[in-house]
C-alpha cells in the first residue's frame, strides 16, 4: 500500500525501494527453512533487489510516454531515455557482479552456469539499449531479465539438490 500509494507516484527511485521489498521473500524463504540466515540466502537476496530496478527500468523505457502521460515519476521520464538505458547498464553489470559473488560461499558449478550465461546475456541486451535506445531495444533487456532471473533461480534450485 505505501509503495503503490505514496512512493510509486512521488519519486524515480519507486522501483529501487519496491525492490527492497521484493528481496525479503528470499530471506523469508530461507529462514523458514534455517533461521540463522547465512551468506547464500542473504547474496540471493541482494541479487534480486540489484535485478528489480534495471527489470523495472528497461520496461519503463519501453512505455515512457505512458507514464509521463500518466503523471508517474519512472525514471526514463525523470531524466531521459539515453541517460536512463546507461543506468539500466550500470545497475545490470552490478547485478552480475553480484550474482557471481555466491560462488565464494558455496554455490556451485550449476549455478555458474546459471549466472555467467544469464547474466551475460543480460549485459549484453541492456549494453543494445545504450547503443540504440527504443522500444524494441528496452523490451529485448526487460525480457533479457526475465530469462536471467529464471536461469539464476533454477540454477540455484538445481545446484541446492545436487549438494
Amino acid at each position: 500500500v505505501v509503495y503503490t500509494l505514496w512512493l510509486k507516484r512521488r519519486t524515480a527511485l519507486n522501483i529501487v525501494i519496491g525492490g527492497l521489498a521484493g528481496s525479503f521473500a528470499v530471506l523469508a524463504g530461507a529462514a523458514a527453512i534455517d533461521p540463522t540466515l547465512g551468506p547464500l540466502p542473504v547474496l540471493l537476496a541482494l541479487v534480486l533487489f540489484l535485478w528489480t530496478p534495471p527489470h523495472f527500468w528497461s520496461l519503463a523505457i519501453a512505455n515512457k510516454a505512458d507514464y509521463a502521460q500518466a503523471g508517474v515519476p519512472m525514471l526514463p521520464v525523470v531524466v531521459g531515455t539515453e541517460r536512463a538505458a546507461r543506468i539500466v547498464l550500470g545497475s545490470t553489470v552490478a547485478l552480475f557482479v553480484a550474482s557471481l559473488l555466491p560462488l565464494g560461499f558455496g554455490a556451485g558449478p550449476v549455478y555458474a552456469v546459471g549466472a555467467l550465461v544469464g547474466g551475460l546475456h543480460f549485459v549484453h541486451k541492456s549494453w543494445l539499449l545504450v547503443a540504440q535506445p527504443s522500444r524494441a531495444t528496452a523490451m529485448g533487456s526487460f525480457f533479457a531479465s526475465l530469462i536471467q532471473l529464471s536461469l539464476l533461480l533454477v540454477a540455484a534450485c538445481i545446484d541446492a539438490f545436487m549438494r
